[in-house]
């Protein structure tokens, strides 16, 4: 996680985050970005979720292609 996860966004919060983005639920992302996604799991890509926290924050999880990592971030960062 990126300091400003730790610092803006609960632990609640991040923990359905990374449920759903680990069920393949990719949040607040365009059509576009959904199918990439889904192309992604099946062919080993980028994975890429969008979500708000209970007070409106905007964040975003990331899994590496590689699937080496997985992290949150702010919309900003």
């Amino acid at each position: 996680m990126t300091e400003g996860v730790l610092k803006a966004i609960g632990e609640t919060d991040q923990m359905v985050a990374l449920n759903r983005h680990a069920q393949g639920d990719w949040g607040n992302v365009s059509e576009n970005e959904a199918l990439t996604n889904n192309d992604g799991m099946l062919k080993g890509g980028r994975l890429f979720s969008s979500y708000q926290s209970e007070f409106g924050v905007a964040f975003h999880v990331v899994t590496e292609a590689n699937r080496s990592l997985t992290w949150l971030k702010l919309r900003e960062e």
